[in-house]
């Protein structure tokens, strides 16, 4: 019985680590949520400055990288690493971590696009090296 508890612990680390991750992302000018999408379209973690639904932002992450990949792929480009969506309000950008899961940010207007993709690819080779020794080990 002593063992599943050990076996949990590593999985509560990456989950902190996760967090502090969302949080940074969090403080990043114009960035008002930060997500981790799972390949179901389920979010498995979440920071953020005011209500939103995630299953919605799950599911429509999930959608619109599976279609800009494939549309990539109709022009000869392969292996989509970031699906920017501009809206009125702001901008969604998602990118893949690893095995299916996502991440994903959601900016307000004002936000530097350029600083926010810039950080998001700094941020994904932490996350995947995080996904990759707890998760699927």
């Amino acid at each position: 019985m002593n063992s599943n508890i050990h076996a949990l612990e590593p999985r509560a680390s990456q989950s902190a680590e996760i967090e502090s991750i969302l949080r940074n992302l969090m403080s990043i000018q114009g960035v008002s949520a930060a997500a981790i999408v799972d390949s179901d379209g389920f979010v498995t973690h979440i920071h953020r400055d005011y209500e939103i639904n995630t299953d919605a932002i799950g599911a429509s992450v999930q959608v619109v990288f599976g279609a800009a990949s494939k549309a990539a792929g109709h022009v000869g480009h392969h292996q989509t690493q970031m699906v920017i969506c501009e809206n009125a309000e702001g901008y969604i950008l998602s990118t893949p971590i690893e095995a299916g899961f996502m991440l994903a940010l959601v900016t307000k207007r004002d936000a530097l696009l350029g600083r926010v993709r810039f950080e998001l690819k700094e941020t994904v080779p932490m996350l995947k090296k995080l996904f990759s020794s707890y998760l699927f080990k």
